[in-house]
């Protein structure tokens, strides 16, 4: 029995150990190019945003890019959180969706009624 109970312990211990890390999610056109990315974030109590609009300057600070999105004669602020991303995602993402004036749709978290909301998700809008 105590036996029994080993076993039990030992191999939940490992079942811990072989979970993967939370990933970000790209989906690509046909055409190979990135339109979308989700993931990046993981569930939240804040409340929910989404904004669509044109992407202005974006600036990296460590594993956060500050990305202004321009809509209606307005701007946002959008923290990008990228310690999800493969490493060669993230030159992806810069290239094909967050370059500036391109149109995209924006979700995530804002916690501070003020300030910079966090994205779980970018969209490219046609």
């Amino acid at each position: 029995m105590r036996f029994l109970g080993f076993l039990f312990l030992v191999m939940f211990s490992l079942t811990a150990f072989g979970q993967k890390k939370d990933t970000a999610v790209g989906t690509y056109a046909e055409n190979g190019k990135l339109i979308s990315i989700t993931n990046l974030t993981g569930l939240s109590d804040c409340s929910p945003v989404s904004v669509a609009g044109k992407v202005g300057k974006v600036k990296t600070e460590g594993g956060v890019a500050h990305v202004s999105i321009k809509y209606a004669k307005s701007s946002e602020t959008v923290e990008i959180p990228l310690d999800r991303l493969a490493s060669d995602e993230r030159a992806v993402v810069f290239k094909q969706l967050l370059r500036k004036s391109l149109m995209i749709r924006v979700a995530g978290y804002r916690c501070e009624p003020d300030g910079a909301f966090k994205a779980f998700s970018i969209d490219r809008v046609y």
